[in-house]
């Protein structure tokens, strides 16, 4: 699966008056609460590469709106190209029953928690093309968009240019990053923070 994440420098009434405007129609809005915990010590998890942290860590993940209550580990593969993008990404998830006792076990197990957000999440559709506006606290705003099915069948590269010529379109102040790190991202904020 290929997909793109940027940060965008607006407000999320503007970006959502964006889309409307664009032609894209609200779906619905629910919530990620994501609680990364890694193998690596805390001081490793502050001074190692994105690739390896993700690679070492598993995510407690309670998604909640409207129309859905899931819980899940999760864990993330991603595959990078040579500027840091991530151009394809595996997941693998294992529905679990209980958030707190998943937490209080990784903890019970010494792993370290580097990460714990809220991603408010509002999916807006467009024939095949479905992006997702998120709002992370202390962040910002960002917009994800994931490959669809008739771009499905093209290399990741031409997959990622395709998905970042979308997100362009909206005519919106972005980032240059169009691969956004939103744990990593937070983690650094955080730990600005404690400085």
């Amino acid at each position: 699966m290929t997909e793109i994440c940027v940060q965008a420098y607006t407000t999320l009434e503007e970006l959502q008056r964006k889309l409307e405007n664009a032609g894209f129609e609200f779906v619905e809005n629910y919530n990620n609460s994501d609680t990364y915990f890694s193998i690596l010590n805390e001081n490793d998890v502050e001074n190692v590469d994105y690739k390896i942290l993700l690679d070492s860590s598993l995510i407690v993940r309670h998604i909640v709106g409207d129309s859905c209550d899931i819980k899940n580990l999760v864990y993330k593969k991603k595959t990078l190209d040579e500027n840091g993008n991530v151009v394809k990404e595996i997941k693998t998830k294992l529905k679990i029953d209980d958030i707190d006792k998943a937490k209080q076990m990784f903890s019970s197990l010494g792993l370290t928690c580097w990460c714990d957000y809220i991603n408010h999440n509002y999916e807006y559709k467009k024939g095949e093309i479905s992006i997702i506006v998120q709002y992370v606290d202390s962040l910002g705003v960002f917009i994800e968009i994931e490959e669809f099915n008739s771009i499905k069948d093209k290399s990741d590269k031409e997959k990622f240019a395709i998905l970042k010529d979308i997100v362009n379109s909206l005519n919106l102040p972005l980032g240059s990053d169009f691969s956004c790190k939103k744990p990593y991202m937070y983690l650094n904020k955080t730990k600005e923070h404690h400085v």
